[in-house]
């Protein structure tokens, strides 16, 4: 099963009010395994008007299939309808409470009726837990408030009719199924006040994130918005304690539940797999407001609230001439952030903080034997660890050498090309004065946005004479995309924080604080850039690119994987991967001489794949001869080698190995996405069957064997 869908509207997935509402989905399913005479009965209390055919046609485009034949699988991707998994999973309770009734005929039939109430009732909520997540994806919130209060309420006749049924409770093999809808009930009304909860603690944010219904900040200009917004951020910390405490308790609810207890699937829908499934995602809701509590906590600090003013230095990747960290480290800045506003210091061209670096420290070979005309190893090329702290602790280190450069920092930002084109996306046009004005309309030169196109012309294309501060727009733009930012109506703070959030999860941004508290919160959220391994996954596969000259080629180049992977045998699995690159588009014209931009030209990779420690390479194709070699670096066995890729044209790697492996039911690898890059479609042949899944940010795949 792949990761969850991206975010559509809004990307709340991560928070309690989204959390909630969607967890609810989770919370479907079941029916017992029963002799092929019950299951017309099942059908019959399943759907409406007894016709089962109809009810899945309803939500057949919403699951992903194997075959015209096969039944329906459970699809975590696919954006929740709130309440309809705990309906659904009542239901089939009361199907079997019927069956098991019948044999005791008067009963069978008192059963019945209840059941027949019950469902009318659930259907009710189903409805109205629709209406309330619809209005959410609206951000409608007072509609949202309102349809999560009548689902309220259903619930308490649905528990009185069911509690009809409780001297089921006390009946050998239905009490199992009994108390199963008792647990489902509670894991129903757990989930509804972490809903309600949660619009609580969002509306005084309303109106900063776009929801309609009156908040807390709506007066002033964005600037004191963000300020009240930092200051107030702590108080909301008792409310995320007693939405972490409801989240538990579906979790501790839905746990109690024994899948093995029902059959795999009935009438062609998955019943075990979606118990599983939902036991799965409430823990997963626990867990997510675990991990963003203390991102919640370090915020201001970070923002500067209080009075604390930070100061950042930040580093402009170009990640169209891709590096291990997402990009060439080409320019530089220094921030000051002060109760969420953002004040630049000065910016500069790295090649300008290089000059004035005066330690001469030998280049590592690898980037001696492409980058001919580097003598030394400069700080520009400092980002050679694709593990950001790491390249960070590296670069700072070095940078403090500096003589007249800013040391009272607190931290190290990365950004790329993909930051700007997404913020000029949202915030429209922006002008530079002296420069021109940017968006990120396509221009057909490159195919790709004006903004990275006009920023080449500006930086890159040589000139016959010495220009000056080449990259001094930079600094420029950033200030000009910070006060559009400032002076954006609200319908566009959701879309900037869902850019925002994304770009973080892409690696398109990352953070590297000094103070322990503040980067463990960013480790928590996947925005520090940390290549580790993940505790749930005995597999594991980054896949890291350097361009060594080859002009700004990652702008046309592409790349797609194939994993075939065979089951455990004697502690290890086979795999055999398939990585093909591609690059689109004609060369350049590199003369000097021609003074022409020079964009697209032959890619000199230097690739490495990270491996769990302990693989072992069988073979390997597509590589520069004598180039590959294999080495142990701390959980990681590294594979790397060396090839180029011309205009037009693709490049194939292709490598056999093994990897220590002893989970014989569950294969679970993840998949580390490297920053800078677009994504990457995954193709996995798992002992024989296909899936597919987009790598755009880290990935934890899991299928069967």
């Amino acid at each position: 099963m792949s990761d969850a869908a991206r975010p559509q509207k809004l990307d709340l997935g991560t928070s309690p009010a989204r959390t909630a509402l969607t967890g609810m989905k989770s919370t479907q399913t079941a029916s017992p395994e029963t002799p092929d005479h019950t299951d017309e009965v099942l059908r019959s209390v399943y759907t409406p008007n007894g016709t089962a055919q109809s009810r899945r046609a309803r939500r057949e485009d919403t699951v992903e299939t194997d075959d015209d034949m096969s039944p329906r699988r459970p699809n975590s991707s696919r954006k929740p309808l709130f309440a309809r998994t705990w309906v659904r999973f009542l239901v089939m309770i009361l199907a079997i409470l019927v069956i098991l009734g019948s044999i005791a005929g008067a009963l069978g039939f008192y059963t019945y009726t209840v059941a027949m109430e019950l469902k009318a009732q659930a259907e009710e909520a189903e409805v109205l837990g629709q209406s309330a997540y619809d209005a959410f994806k609206a951000q409608n919130l007072p509609g949202a408030q309102a349809g999560l209060d009548s689902v309220k309420n259903k619930l308490v006749d649905i528990r009185a009719t069911y509690n009809k049924l409780s001297f089921y409770g006390s009946i050998p093999i239905a009490s199992a199924y009994y108390n199963d809808g008792i647990h489902g009930l509670n894991a129903a009304d757990a989930g509804v006040n972490a809903g309600i909860k949660s619009l609580a603690a969002v509306t005084p944010y309303a109106d900063v994130l776009g929801f309609t219904g009156e908040g807390t900040f709506t007066g002033g200009t964005a600037e004191d918005r963000l300020k009240l917004i930092l200051q107030t951020l702590q108080k909301i910390t008792p409310e995320l304690d007693e939405i972490g405490a409801d989240l538990n308790t579906v979790e501790t609810e839905l746990a109690t539940i024994n899948p093995d207890r029902y059959p795999e699937s009935v009438g062609g829908t998955f019943i075990r797999p979606r118990i599983i499934q939902a036991q799965e995602c409430s823990a997963g809701a626990a867990a997510a407001l675990t991990e963003f509590r203390p991102v919640i906590e370090q915020l201001p600090s970070v923002a500067g609230a209080d009075g604390e003013r930070k100061k950042y230095f930040v580093l402009f990747q170009n990640d169209n001439e891709l590096r291990p960290t997402g990009g060439f480290l080409t320019a530089y800045s220094v921030i000051f952030v002060e109760n969420g506003k953002v004040t630049p210091e000065k910016s500069d061209d790295i090649y300008e903080l290089d000059k004035k670096f005066n330690k001469r420290i030998p280049i590592p070979p690898i980037l001696g034997k492409y980058l001919t005309t580097e003598s030394y190893y400069n700080l520009r090329d400092m980002n050679i660890d694709p593990d950001f702290k790491k390249s960070m602790e590296e670069f700072l280190t070095n940078y403090n050498l500096v003589p007249g450069e800013p040391k009272d920092i607190d931290g190290i930002i990365a950004v790329d090309t993909q930051v700007l084109t997404d913020l000029v996306r949202v915030l429209g046009p922006v002008e530079i004065p002296g420069y021109g004005t940017f968006s990120a309309e396509n221009d057909p030169k490159c195919d790709c946005p004006q903004i990275i196109y006009a920023l080449s012309e500006i930086i890159t294309r040589p000139t016959p004479y010495i220009r000056q501060d080449r990259k001094g727009i930079l600094g420029p733009m950033m200030g000009a995309l910070l006060q559009k930012a400032y002076s954006a109506p609200k319908t566009q703070w959701p879309q900037l924080f869902e850019i925002a959030w994304k770009d973080v999860q892409a690696r398109h941004a990352q953070f590297y604080f000094f103070d322990e508290t503040h980067q463990a919160a960013a480790e928590k959220v996947n925005a520090a850039g940390r290549l580790v391994k993940d505790p749930n996954a005995e597999d594991f596969m980054a896949i890291i690119d350097a361009n060594l000259g080859g002009a700004k080629s990652n702008l046309f180049v592409t790349y797609e994987v194939a994993q075939e992977v065979s089951a455990p045998e004697n502690g290890v699995i086979n795999k055999k991967v398939a990585i093909t690159y591609k690059n689109s588009r004609r060369g350049d014209n590199c003369n000097l001489e021609a003074g022409l931009l020079c964009l697209n030209s032959r890619l000199r990779d230097w690739n490495r794949i990270y491996l769990p420690k302990g693989s072992q390479l069988i073979s390997s194709q597509g590589y520069r001869e004598g180039s590959v070699k294999t080495t142990d670096e701390g959980d990681f066995t590294i594979v790397e080698g060396e090839f180029f890729l011309d205009p037009l044209s693709q490049a194939k790697l292709q490598l056999e190995y093994t990897v220590p492996y002893t989970n014989q039911e569950d294969y679970k690898i993840k998949l580390w996405k490297q920053g800078g890059i677009s994504p990457v479609p995954v193709t996995f042949d798992v002992n024989g069957g296909q899936e597919e899944v987009l790598m755009d940010k880290d990935i934890l795949f899991t299928t069967k064997f």
